[in-house]
């Protein structure tokens, strides 16, 4: 088999999740099952995995991701709990005395705030803390969350 097919059956389960999440707008709940299972199929029928490899690897991936959404979930919980004491208005504020300029502002939260936050905690908590924070500065919440990914 060529090394071509090999890389386009590989990156099949990624492009079925893909279109079935965007082009049909089908739920996660139910498109990441269909990438789960085509993936087992590519490595069952293409690799010849034994089903005992299958189910390491399902099991690794239920580890590394609770490991990711312990962190994401860390990261949310300091967000809301800036929100409750007040501490996004004292960074609001803060942010608010370095500059008027809204291009400065931008840089300031989205580059520096939030590589400092990727150093930190990574796995895309820069977006979940500092796309809210420039929401809170007044800028439109689509153009925070896009920062917010350009920052990852």
């Amino acid at each position: 088999m060529s090394l071509g097919l090999q890389a386009a059956l590989a990156l099949f389960p990624i492009a079925l999740g893909g279109v079935l999440l965007i082009g049909f707008r089908i739920a996660a709940k139910h498109a990441m099952p269909a990438a789960y299972v085509a993936a087992v199929a590519v490595g069952f029928l293409v690799w010849q995995m034994s089903p005992s490899r299958v189910v390491a690897a399902s099991i690794e991936g239920l580890f590394i991701t609770f490991d990711l959404l312990f962190i994401i979930f860390g990261a949310i919980l300091l967000l809301h709990t800036l929100e409750r004491s007040g501490g996004v208005a004292a960074i609001k504020r803060s942010f608010d005395g370095v500059s008027d300029d809204r291009r400065v502002q931008i840089v300031i939260v989205a580059w520096l705030f939030g590589s400092f936050i990727e150093g930190a905690a990574g796995f895309g908590t820069p977006a979940a803390v500092a796309a809210p924070l420039l929401v809170a500065l007044g800028f439109p919440a689509a153009t925070s969350v896009m920062l917010g990914m350009m920052i990852q």
